[in-house]
């Protein structure tokens, strides 16, 4: 009994069978059959990635130099310890809105932000309001300015700061 195999190949690669075929004085069928045979009991290698096997194993190579080198400027890195941090800082209010007093009459905090300081978020947490409405307050205020909380008091504007985990500028408050 005899089954049929169907396979599905392009045109190039099936008229380079048949030429082969045809050089060898055999079918395609048997042309294959013989091949199938030889690959089954381990004369032919396997198919592996384009390129050959040998350019997988340089492709591997570089990329294991290359984590040795990352490996290494790591190591360096955690030698030298942490990188220095800069200094705090109050940074001025942004542009003035033409809203109160100019930024210009009122100086921000200059030099480390001051004990005590917090954020906006910090305040709104305390204070249980809304942050949006201290940011808004300070947008239009200048560094030095107080506002009066019904529940938490009174509270005054710093400047902008760096806040205690970095990224932007934050406002900064103190208990006036």
């Amino acid at each position: 009994m005899r089954s049929q195999l169907a396979i599905q190949a392009p045109p190039e690669l099936l008229e380079r069978l048949r030429a082969a075929a045809e050089a060898r004085g055999q079918t395609v069928t048997r042309l294959l059959i013989g091949w199938i045979e030889a690959g089954l009991a381990g004369g032919v290698p396997a198919p592996g990635p384009a390129g050959g096997g040998a350019e997988l194993v340089e492709r591997l190579a570089v990329l294991e130099a290359l984590t040795a080198d990352l490996a290494q400027a790591v190591a360096e890195l955690r030698a030298r310890g942490p990188a220095p941090r800069s200094p705090r800082r109050v940074s001025p209010s942004p542009p003035h809105t033409g809203e109160g007093p100019s930024p210009d009459q009122v100086s921000p905090a200059a030099g480390p932000t001051p004990d005590g300081a917090i954020t906006t978020a910090e305040l709104a947490d305390r204070t249980g309001s809304n942050r949006a409405a201290w940011n808004t307050w300070a947008s239009k205020a200048a560094p030095g300015a107080v506002r009066h909380h019904p529940q938490a008091g009174p509270w005054r504007l710093l400047g902008k700061g760096p806040g205690p985990n970095g990224g932007p500028d934050r406002w900064l408050w103190e208990p006036a």
